[in-house]
């Protein structure tokens, strides 16, 4: 708070003060009062002024700059009334009191978002759960009555399938501290799993698998990086080219073990690498020739960051994109057979 703005809101104070001082001045002049009273009565009322005005002025200062520092270092601005003390003046306990009241109501209607939010998502992962059932059973039908379309609209359910289960684990995202277990996982173990959920797609788009040095422990949670794995291999099953071949291997360099993912499919631009990982960007390819959501490597970034894994991708426009996930090497990590 300046000075001068201070001044500025206190301008009638100052005014009636003034004409106090005149009004007390002529009155002493009037009844003949001694010259030295005439001039330090006021001065001693101007000089009082002067003081409390001040003091009211430093008081306020001190607690204005400091909610305004605290307000600029504050990540959580929310948290202010939380964070300052209650001031010492009228006006500030006021202004405290209407932050402690808008607090505490934000409080109850962020309560009530998410409240509401829990119930939607409660209600997605029971619908995913639900709607699996019928799905389920529709592939088993298709697989005991096999014919051309049989096989078409088994090729699509297993679509269905898929975006269910990425609407499952969306909407598990924001709380997957809550529904993970760190503990050793073997990287076979889950690559063998992904590769025979997408057998038929792998087999229909005759893609060659290599595989290399798998055998190999890290630190995660079995569940979610199989689903981690399984949007990556999906992804390089859709954007394939001519004979694909999908390259799944692992190296161990300084303090981390590198997954690596590669593919020779149609690739990525060189101005699309650093957006591939936002949420719902679909790039050229995804929008105009495989109706692609862009949520996929979303989940895949944060799901790494939530398990504490990174990963990045390198890709070279149609030649080939590489998918690299990161496992810190800690006292629970093993390497089998390496």
């Amino acid at each position: 708070m300046k000075l001068i703005n201070y001044i500025k809101d206190k301008e009638l104070s100052i005014f009636l003060i003034t004409i106090l001082n005149v009004v007390i001045t002529l009155l002493l002049y009037a009844f003949d009062v001694n010259f030295i009273l005439l001039i330090y009565i006021p001065l001693i009322i101007t000089f009082t002024y002067i003081l409390i005005f001040l003091y009211e002025f430093f008081r306020r200062n001190k607690f204005y700059n400091t909610t305004s520092v605290i307000l600029d270092e504050l990540d959580k601005k929310y948290l202010l009334n939380e964070i300052i003390s209650e001031p010492n003046f009228l006006e500030g306990k006021i202004l405290y009191e209407y932050l402690y009241y808008i607090d505490k109501n934000y409080h109850e209607e962020i309560n009530t978002y998410k409240n509401s939010n829990e119930d939607f998502k409660e209600y997605m992962e029971l619908w995913c759960h639900e709607i699996k059932t019928p799905v389920s059973t529709s592939k088993m039908i298709l697989e005991n009555n096999k014919s051309l379309i049989s096989n078409s609209i088994n090729e699509e359910i297993t679509k269905i399938d898929n975006y269910i289960e990425q609407i499952l684990y969306y909407a598990r995202s924001e709380i997957v501290e809550k529904d993970y277990m760190i503990k050793k996982t073997n990287i076979k173990e889950i690559i063998d799993n992904v590769i025979k959920r997408n057998k038929k797609d792998l087999i229909n788009n005759n893609t060659k698998i290599e595989l290399d040095n798998l055998n190999v422990e890290v630190n995660s949670d079995s569940k979610w990086l199989e689903f981690i794995i399984n949007q990556i291999i999906t992804n390089s099953i859709k954007y394939s080219s001519k004979n694909p071949v999908i390259k799944i291997s692992t190296k161990i360099f300084k303090n981390n073990i590198y997954l690596d993912i590669e593919d020779n499919g149609i690739g990525i631009k060189e101005e699309e690498i650093d957006k591939v990982f936002d949420k719902s960007y679909t790039g050229t390819n995804g929008r105009l020739k495989y109706n692609s959501t862009g949520i996929g490597l979303y989940l895949c970034k944060k799901l790494c960051l939530k398990l504490g894994h990174n990963i990045y991708i390198k890709s070279v426009l149609n030649e080939k994109t590489i998918v690299t996930i990161t496992f810190p090497i800690n006292s629970l990590t093993s390497l089998t057979n390496m």
